[in-house]
């Protein structure tokens, strides 16, 4: 299942930052943590911290929305619904769902 959560994550995360940003903007963002972190899209589920921190030096408090995009996205995928707490990260949200899957 780890797997496929992996997929579905980075979809997401691709997905979210597609939406709100645009081809480009993804593009760019993808570049910077590339260039900044050495991290590489599909690698995001093992350095989900990494990710997590790239995106809020790049947007600052505007990557909380492309990670609340992302994750409304992987819990509605398996069949859950995504419920914010406010002092939950990314991280945390996606070990709560591994654990739920």
């Amino acid at each position: 299942m780890t797997k496929k959560l992996d997929r579905q994550l980075i979809k997401c995360i691709d997905g979210a930052l597609r939406e709100i940003f645009g081809e480009l903007g993804a593009k760019a963002i993808y570049s910077y943590l590339r260039d900044r972190y050495s991290l590489r899209r599909e690698d995001i589920p093992e350095r989900l911290e990494t990710f997590e921190k790239g995106l809020k030096d790049i947007l600052s408090s505007g990557a909380w929305a492309a990670e609340r995009m992302a994750l409304k996205n992987l819990y509605s995928n398996f069949g859950l619904e995504y419920r914010n707490k406010t002092n939950h990260r990314l991280v945390d949200h996606v070990s709560n769902l591994k654990r739920q899957v």
